[in-house]
């Protein structure tokens, strides 16, 4: 997925991800004077891919759950590695949690085949408010019964991390680059993608090695690396509007999601005009040559030691070879191709879903808990920690305490993290995000920079985002995916060969030394996919996409 994929990035970041706030729950609040309450009762809960939280949680943010609703957490760790597999011997020993969490669609009909999870329909109506009340909740909800129930109708899982993805500051994918060494060109305007290229080629050469002596490439990465792969694709995004699926077969217009694009059938499709990008890139030398060969964390490293100049992902916050003045900050085309780049994501549904099974002798307590968790206090607790502890309302607005900012990069700060367990992404009332690391607040007191402070000045705009957020950007992640169907083994198996010949094959047209010989071999990777079965496979995935994407509209309002 890629915003787990992107944070992935951000650990080389001085920046961090903290866990926020507490408060009251809504119509969650537990009744009666601290005498009278009732012994709390334990609810198990399977989660994603977080060892060292197994058992039953005793930090202050779960004592404050328990104080608000009477509710113990004893969570069920998954190894993060094969959580279906683990989910089976689950099932086959009857040993399910109360709750489960199920990340992807075969998780989630492996749970409803074995009909070991219950309908939520009436424990949302009655319990659900804070889910509910929220724009983003109920279209979670729609789309939930829409495309994971197996076509029952039912509500079976609830959408957790939904609604836009923004963090005040930068946008998500745009053309980084190292700001110091573009000023010391003398900024010039960037017009187009090719225009990128020039101006990328003016900066490898005035800064050609690191102060200690490591050669510099404008442009890197790793080609020959699914995650690589996945996620060089980002530039199409912020530099044509087409938001890919798997490896670039197939995507949409992020401005027009309605229709699936053959995105290799022809040379002008938009995944080879990236790729076309990248071998420009190799013909001009400013393509590090390890690309084709190199893993995703060398990759990183080479960010980290100075010896690389562009990224089309967020690189925002990191702090290159330890110094404040080389920063990575996203340039803006003055000829937008759709207008604008992708700012942000829009999770209308959310990978991370969580059902009640039926082995839970308490769903309601599960679900208020689950509806505590969508609520903005609940959310901000997980996401953020107790109030007094790790933040506090300064200058009428919910801020970190700068000691344990601190703590969080020393790497000194006991915090439980709780990662997906909290429902919307941004506050509909302030409009905010609910991590406060990602609020406007946040940026200004932490993350901007000197170098984003005079680049705000250079284009007359309070943050970067502003440049990068002139139109909407009309692709809900995980909807567009969930419709994304290959029917039978035989598509399925059409597919993985093709994108095993892709990731074999790219590198070799990446490199190619002219303008004919891209030509010849991008004429020959399109006779080989077609010949097997490309053209039938996209035909089959256009038909399951068109025939659902009126409905997914329906829903979103669109």
């Amino acid at each position: 997925m890629k915003r787990k994929m992107v944070a992935l990035l951000l650990t080389l970041a001085t920046s961090v991800s903290l866990l926020g706030g507490c408060g009251t729950g809504g119509d969650t609040a537990s009744s009666g004077d601290a005498g009278d309450k009732e012994e709390p009762v334990e609810i198990s809960i399977l989660m994603y891919g977080i060892d060292a939280m197994s058992g039953v949680q005793k930090d202050s943010v779960t004592k404050a759950v328990e104080e608000e609703i009477g509710v113990t957490m004893n969570i069920i760790s998954t190894s993060g590695m094969d959580i279906l597999a683990e989910m089976n011997a689950m099932i086959a020993s009857d040993d399910l949690p109360d709750i489960v969490c199920g990340v992807n669609d075969d998780q989630r009909s492996l749970l409803l085949k074995s009909e070991q999870v219950i309908p939520l329909d009436d424990l949302v109506e009655q319990y659900g408010g804070e889910i509910t009340n929220k724009e983003a909740g109920k279209t979670g909800l729609e789309l939930s019964k829409e495309f994971y129930s197996d076509d029952s109708g039912q509500l079976y899982f609830i959408p957790f991390q939904t609604g836009e993805d923004r963090s005040a500051g930068f946008p998500t994918t745009a053309p980084y680059i190292r700001w110091d060494v573009y000023e010391k060109i003398g900024a010039p305007p960037v017009q187009d993608m090719d225009d990128l290229l020039n101006v990328l080629k003016q900066m490898q050469d005035a800064y050609p090695e690191t102060e200690d002596g490591k050669k510099v490439y404008a442009i890197s990465g790793c080609l020959a690396d699914s995650a690589w792969n996945t996620y060089s694709m980002t530039a199409a995004e912020a530099f044509i509007g087409f938001r890919k699926f798997g490896y670039g077969l197939v995507g949409v217009n992020t401005y027009n999601p309605s229709e699936l694009i053959y995105a290799l059938e022809t040379p002008e499709s938009p995944t080879w005009r990236l790729f076309e990008f990248y071998n420009k890139a190799y013909q001009m030398g400013i393509l590090d040559p390890d690309s084709l060969t190199m893993k995703w964390d060398q990759w990183t490293e080479k960010i980290a030691a100075g010896q690389v100049l562009y990224s089309p992902l967020d690189f925002s916050s990191t702090v290159v070879m330890n110094d404040p003045n080389k920063v990575f900050l996203p340039v803006p085309f003055e000829n937008y191709e759709n207008d604008s780049f992708t700012a942000s994501y829009n999770y209308a549904l959310g990978s991370f879903t969580y059902a009640i099974t039926k082995r839970c002798e308490h769903p309601e307590k599960a679900m208020e808990l689950l509806n505590f968790a969508w609520s903005y206090d609940g959310a901000s607790l997980f996401e953020n920690g107790v109030q007094g502890e790790t933040w506090d309302i300064i200058d009428g607005k919910p801020q970190m305490l700068e000691e344990y900012v601190q703590a969080r990069i020393d790497g000194t700060a006991d915090q439980i993290l709780f990662g997906a367990f909290y429902g919307p992404f941004m506050n509909e009332d302030t409009d905010e995000p609910i991590n406060l690391t990602r609020t406007t607040a946040y940026y200004e007191k932490y993350v901007r920079t000197e170098a984003a402070k005079e680049y705000c000045e250079m284009y007359g705009v309070e943050s970067p985002i502003e440049n990068f957020t002139k139109v909407k950007n009309h692709v809900y992640e995980v909807v567009w995916d969930s419709i994304y169907k290959k029917d039978t083994d035989e598509l399925e198996n059409i597919d993985n060969n093709i994108q095993l010949y892709f990731l074999t094959n790219i590198p070799k047209v990446v490199a190619a030394e002219s303008d004919e010989e891209f030509a010849e071999m991008r004429e020959q990777i399109m006779t080989d996919i077609n010949a097997m079965g490309a053209e039938e496979l996209v035909a089959a995935l256009k038909e399951t996409y068109d025939s659902q994407a009126p409905r997914v509209l329906e829903i979103l309002g669109e």
